[in-house]
Formats: structure tokens, sequence, C-alpha cells
């Protein structure tokens, strides 16, 4: 598995373009304002972007599904909780972005334990809300590796205090995530990456986190 990672707008996203290097099949985990910067890398290593995952519905992290799924061809998923932001998302402004994203539409409605494979590399769809209803994160037992999306940043979480936030169900799936192998690499959607070993934080937790 090969991890490509960028930082773009529109909020110093992380998007990730992730490789099966024996088939030189790709997925991308979210795509922000990163459309160009992922086609280019998919370019330069001979990759065929299959798949587009959204970690969850917001427009900072789908802002570009569509242009990037125009021009690959790649199938769209997001769990289906989330599923309805994709629409809402072209109806309103936001001040982060210059304009609304394009009207979008799933592909694949993801549920818990569904599976996206690109030639060797399963991702495992885990359901952990608490950032959105349908918040998401990739897990892929075999590296050790997690895409959390909003849900696990280092040293601390993903907020709660916006639509479809509950800091009680942030707190079980920080809990969730947790008892994952300390090993496991972190790939969040904003910020640096982490281990889940590093984040014994999350033990601590006895309240609701906003």
């Amino acid at each position: 598995m090969r991890i490509e990672r960028f930082v773009v707008p529109p909020l110093d996203n992380n998007v990730y373009l992730v490789v099966d290097e024996g088939t030189k099949e790709a997925l991308v985990v979210d795509t922000a304002l990163g459309s160009q910067q992922l086609l280019a890398k998919a370019r330069e290593v001979g990759a065929t972007i299959k798949f587009i995952l959204n970690t969850h519905g917001h427009p900072d992290h789908t802002a570009e599904d569509e242009p990037l799924r125009a021009a690959t061809g790649a199938r769209l998923a997001i769990f289906e909780v989330d599923a309805h932001r994709l629409a809402r998302n072209a109806r309103e402004a936001r001040w982060y972005l210059p304009t609304p994203p394009p009207p979008t539409k799933a592909d694949i409605l993801l549920k818990e334990a569904s599976e996206v494979k690109v030639g060797k590399v399963a991702l495992t769809t885990l359901h952990t809300p608490g950032h959105t209803e349908g918040s998401a994160s990739f897990y892929c037992a075999s590296e050790g590796v997690l895409f959390s999306g909003d849900t696990l940043f280092r040293g601390t979480s993903g907020r709660t205090d916006v639509a479809g936030g509950s800091p009680a169900r942030m707190v079980s799936s920080l809990r969730r995530l947790a008892g994952l192998p300390a090993e496991t690499r972190v790939f969040p959607g904003h910020g640096p990456g982490t281990t889940i070993g590093d984040e014994t934080w999350i033990l601590d937790l006895a309240y609701p986190v906003v």
C-alpha cells in the first residue's frame, strides 16, 4: 500500500491517495479542493482511481467529489446516513468555499463493515458518529492503517458543536477506535498523523467532548 497525503484548501484538509502497488488501482479518501493534486499524483505514479471515499458529508471534505469523479469515472462512496448532505451542500453557500460544490450523488451507500477494495488493499468501514451522524473511519487491518476523518485527530477529536454532532456519540466512537491495535497508524482529516497507542487521553475520557 502506498499512501500519498496532501494538505489542501479550504480548511487545511488532508486528502489521501491510496494505491495498491501491485495493480496500480487506487482510491481517494476525501477530496476537499484537492482534485488536481490527486489527479496529478495518480498520473505520476501510474495509478487509476477507482473509488472516492468520503469520511463524512461536510462540504470542506466533499467539495470536489464531482469534478474528480467526472475526470476518473471513479465510484463515489459515503456512509448511508450522511448521503443526504451531498445534495444539500450544492444548495448552500459556505464562507470557506468560493462557490457551493457542484451537485453529486453517491454511487455506493456504505454501511457498518462495508469493504472497499483496490487490488489487495481492503478498507473496512467503521461507523464512528459524533462529528456527524454518518461519520465513518476506514480501517485496513492488514496494513495497520486507519483513516479517521474528523473523528480522531492527534491529541483531540473533531468538533461536536456542528450540524449532526453529538458529544456522547463522539466519546463512544473514540473509545471504539482506542480499541484498535496500539501500533495502528492514524491518518486524520486535518493535522498531523498519529498512532492509536499515542492517543492515551481517550482512555481517560469521563465526559462527552465538545
